[in-house]
């Protein structure tokens, strides 16, 4: 029915279609393995979360400043912010009402007010130098980033690299 020529260009295109399903699930797989930590590590919050008073979780959040911390902010029953900090190193948690500490709406209107001439791309809470600490993300004018932590206890600034 079919000649050679067709035969092969048949043959050649089922193979080809063959191995380009073969890549796209390796990489399917490779971004899934690579993402599976970060979705642990959130559903375990989750998890240590339902031990608080927190009844609903707004955010979560991941920093990695020489110690892996992930948190979670939300609302305790009678609505009140509340915030949660988990190291998964030493599995060591720790928990925060509203007035324990400052806000992420605070500390990002602090910055913004520090460096008008900043974007804001991304606030974190976690953990450095044994506190408590937010952590904003921005950009410059010239694409660099910028990044400044803020104590969570009082919202002071602790530390800033710029134009990286």
């Amino acid at each position: 029915m079919f000649n050679d020529k067709v035969k092969n260009v048949l043959q050649y295109l089922a193979w080809l279609v063959f191995f380009l399903f073969l890549l796209y699930a390796g990489t399917v797989a490779v971004v899934a393995k690579a993402a599976k930590p970060y979705s642990q590590h959130n559903a375990k919050v989750a998890k240590l979360v339902k031990r608080t008073s927190m009844t609903k979780i707004t955010s979560y959040y991941h920093l990695n400043r020489g110690v892996s911390s992930y948190a979670a902010s939300g609302e305790t029953s009678k609505g009140k912010a509340a915030y949660f900090i988990y190291l998964p190193g030493s599995h060591k948690a720790y928990y925060y009402s509203a007035g324990d500490g400052v806000s992420e709406s605070t500390v990002k209107s602090k910055f913004q007010k520090a460096y008008p001439k900043k974007t804001v791309k991304e606030v974190n809470l976690g953990w450095y130098k044994k506190q408590a600490v937010w952590e904003v993300t921005a950009t410059n004018s010239d694409g660099s980033y910028c990044y400044v932590l803020y104590r969570f206890k009082d919202g002071k600034q602790l530390s800033l690299v710029d134009k990286l």
